[in-house]
């Protein structure tokens, strides 16, 4: 079953061919609560910084998300591959503190390991 009132996020993140998407837009679409989310579904922790799991995307979508998380969070990443060629977003060690401070508000507590924490 579908919320007529999902329709719209629909039609942002999915094209004709419901294909995944990232909007333009999203730097103003992503929040604090949003990236939280997205993190505790998609994120892993990597070392002394942690990993954004982003396989639906193409490398133009990933670029636009690796811009939004700069220019919004000031959060310093990059793109790296896993070991089959699939692309993943790395926030870097030095923006940890940063990260942890938007999103730990909006984690539950059994995800709060995908932190470190």
């Amino acid at each position: 079953m579908q919320l007529p009132c999902f329709n719209e996020y629909r039609k942002l993140f999915y094209d004709l061919n419901k294909k995944k998407i990232v909007p333009d837009n999203i730097k103003e679409l992503l929040t604090p609560s949003g990236l939280a989310f997205w993190i505790m579904d998609d994120g892993s922790k990597q070392g002394n910084g942690l990993h954004i799991s982003v396989y639906g995307f193409t490398d133009r979508d990933v670029d636009k998300l690796i811009l939004a998380l700069q220019e919004k969070f000031h959060l310093k990443c990059s793109i790296h591959y896993n070991k089959d060629n699939k692309p993943r977003i790395y926030i870097f060690k030095e923006s940890m503190e940063t990260l942890i401070s938007l999103v730990k508000p909006y984690f539950i507590k059994e995800m709060l390991y995908k932190l470190g924490l």
